[in-house]
């Protein structure tokens, strides 16, 4: 019998659930749908993920992004012992602000339609990442900074899992353009640099860039631009026009607005927080 879930129960102040749980059902077990977004990661063994009328087998290692309109539950397998999973469930209203800001809105994670979009299989070294990340949630911590904080340490290690595994999978050409794109010399020229790196033309590129990596071109060379920009502001004492026209930006706008996008503030008050943090010794450049 299917049964919708609510966080409505949670404490004032409170903005997550954080729970361990042991599957030992060899039925669906507790077949559920929700108000809220959740996501689960198999500690031990192997069962069955009832998911929207689809059976999916689930092993140690596999993370699960749910959204709330998903009607899931678990079984066992019947190969091993209980199934054992930690499931970390959030407020809606939290995705949507962290989907906006970090993501421009785009349809990806909780917002992918494809449930292959939503999956992922972790190794060790991942696994122990996100034990990690979660011990603030472990110790009863569960306002809203702390799910957030969680939230974006899942979602960056599995941008970064999936991004080099598309990576991999790409051919030779398109490997050598993003690692060479990555130098300031070649993402100041931006896509005429790309596409001679790559020895393609730029209609190519990016059918390609869109088929492996699921990015623009665009994409990469700004987040390489960005990058490039952080650490001059956190380690020199550059003005930020000059950062911005040695990223190739001549627009100062265009720059502010990438530089937001990607930090979640202005140049000036990024470099403002980094000084704390930067010894003196260690920045270069000329006096602001």
């Amino acid at each position: 019998m299917m049964h919708r879930l609510s966080l409505s129960h949670l404490p004032p102040g409170h903005f997550c659930t954080y729970m361990h749980h042991e599957l030992t059902s060899r039925e669906p077990d507790d077949l559920h749908d929700h108000d809220f977004h959740e996501l689960f990661w198999v500690e031990e063994s192997e069962g069955v993920h009832w998911i929207n009328g689809h059976q999916v087998t689930v092993r140690s290692g596999d993370l699960v992004l749910i959204r709330a309109p998903d009607a899931h539950g678990f079984s066992i397998s019947g190969k091993g012992g209980p199934l054992r999973i930690v499931n970390f469930a959030f407020h809606a209203r939290v995705w949507t602000h962290i989907r906006q800001r970090y993501f421009n809105g785009a349809p990806i994670f909780f917002s992918a339609p494809s449930l292959t979009a939503r999956s992922y299989t972790l190794d060790e070294y991942q696994l122990a990442a996100i034990r990690q990340a979660a011990s603030l949630l472990r110790s009863g911590l569960r306002d809203r900074l702390q799910a957030e904080s969680f939230l974006l340490n899942v979602l960056a290690l599995l941008k970064a899992d999936r991004f080099n595994a598309g990576l991999k999978a790409a051919p030779a050409w398109l490997r050598e353009a993003c690692t060479a794109i990555g130098t300031n010399r070649n993402f100041a020229g931006g896509m005429p640099a790309l596409a001679r790196l790559a020895g393609r033309s730029p209609e190519h590129i990016a059918r390609e860039f869109r088929r492996h990596l699921n990015r623009t071109p665009t994409d990469i060379i700004n987040d390489a631009r960005m990058s490039h920009a952080a650490d001059r502001l956190a380690t020199s004492d550059e003005d930020i026009v000059a950062i911005a026209l040695d990223c190739g930006l001549e627009n100062l706008g265009h720059f502010y607005r990438l530089f937001h996008a990607r930090y979640g503030s202005t140049p000036r008050a990024y470099r403002l927080q980094q000084r704390a943090v930067v010894p003196p010794g260690r920045r270069r450049g000329r006096a602001a």
